[in-house]
């Protein structure tokens, strides 16, 4: 601008080039960046599809170029919110002109990081970022391509050690997993493997026998279960004392459903868990309370988990779809309620259902009213405090430890 003004000011026609060179160089930049837009299609997988925070996976992306005319060098990152950490911007090459009859030749790419799961969620990954300057390195752009895919992250799960509140008991017997005790047991309890089937169930002898991997089967004399009482309505408690909750359910969810035990989840606020298709178990007002069986319920457990969000208000009818469920039990199983932050609504009802659980276990958060201890303490419950930042670990074995204590107590 200043060389245009110049120019008329003295009258010369190369100083008036220099000006009109100078205002549409930039703007010939602009155009050019703004016009040639890549044309891409993109798509992307994740390895392992789900993760635990605090974990990595590997996210792939492959980017195949769509135009006649090879794609001009850039720069590449994976837009992701701040729950996953990707690497910053990378080179991104040159790709050749789309091969219309081709698969990952020239015109494709795959591009490859490793990302960190930093908090629990379903986030989204993507769309992938390609960014370019003009030639002269006047303009800049970037373009957002390809769509976004869910990368689910669940939350942390701790080994817990087995003991006496992982056994259930009904008129004097416990409920266990047994075995056939008939002539020619190995080939009658040796079945395939299975995706989902616990490793600990190899069946050794049969595996060589048969040359394939194969685990036991074993069936079920009483049909053990569980019930949790999750508390979601949590208006009070901060953010990550409702984390530590969420990791205490996983944890001890996973650990009863490896130990053989159907697992039924009552939440206290409006239901975000769906347990698997077909095995809910009908609870008040007609409606199914998520169960989850043996198999692959672990990961199916996980996976809701991930997505759970506090809630600020409750319901008035979760102890009594937990009381309606244990009616139906028939016999004392084991409960074990999960508290944090308010007050359950009904709480004079969990206590009452007491003699229907066997144990009866309630996880109080440290931000809960003193009332939920005494309360529940007074009707016989075993209450565990935990603080926000609690090892699921650490808990249940202050629970363990309650519990040995209170049978020694008699």
């Amino acid at each position: 601008m200043l060389a245009l003004i110049a120019s008329a000011a003295l009258g010369r026609t190369d100083v008036l080039f220099v000006g009109l060179f100078l205002t549409v160089l930039p703007l010939a930049a602009m155009i050019s960046v703004t016009i040639d837009r890549p044309r891409l299609t993109v798509s992307r997988s994740f390895h392992p599809d789900i993760v635990a925070a605090g974990e990595k996976a590997s996210v792939v992306t492959t980017a195949r170029n769509q135009s006649a005319r090879p794609s001009p060098a850039a720069q590449w990152r994976e837009f992701a919110p701040s729950a996953v950490e990707v690497q910053t911007s990378a080179p991104f090459p040159r790709l050749g002109a789309h091969q219309a009859n081709g698969s990952h030749g020239r015109d494709t790419i795959v591009l490859r990081q490793e990302v960190r799961a930093l908090r629990r969620g379903s986030h989204p990954v993507g769309p992938l970022i390609v960014s370019r300057t003009d030639p002269f390195g006047l303009a800049y752009a970037e373009y957002a391509l390809g769509q976004p895919r869910q990368f689910v992250v669940t939350p942390r799960v701790r080994d817990l050690p087995t003991g006496e509140l992982d056994i259930s008991r009904s008129e004097g017997t416990e409920h266990e997993l047994l075995r056939h005790s008939i002539p020619s047991a190995d080939e009658l309890i040796a079945r395939e493997y299975r995706p989902g089937d616990p490793l600990r169930r190899v069946h050794w002898r049969a595996t060589a026998r048969h040359d394939q991997l194969m685990v036991r089967q074993e069936e079920q004399r009483s049909n053990p279960e569980t019930w949790l009482l999750f508390d979601t309505a949590v208006g009070g408690g901060s953010d990550e004392e409702f984390e530590t909750l969420v990791e205490l359910v996983a944890s001890v969810g996973v650990h009863l459903l490896d130990q053989g035990f159907v697992v039924s989840v009552v939440e206290t606020a409006a239901r975000q868990l769906n347990g698997r298709s077909g095995a809910g178990r009908t609870g008040t007002l007609g409606s199914a309370t998520p169960t989850y069986d043996l198999g692959s319920a672990d990961r199916q457990l996980l996976s809701d988990l991930a997505a759970v969000d506090r809630e600020r208000t409750d319901r008035d009818d979760a102890v009594a779809e937990l009381a309606a469920g244990l009616r139906r039990s028939g016999r004392a199983v084991p409960v074990f309620a999960m508290l944090a932050g308010g007050s359950v609504s009904e709480l004079g009802a969990l206590a009452a259902v007491r003699p229907m659980c066997d144990p009866a276990v309630a996880f109080v958060g440290a931000s809960a009213s003193s009332e939920v201890g005494e309360v529940l303490s007074g009707a016989g419950w075993l209450v565990v405090p935990f603080a926000a930042g609690d090892d699921a670990a650490d808990v249940w074995q202050k629970a363990l430890a309650g519990h040995r204590a209170a049978v020694l107590r008699g």
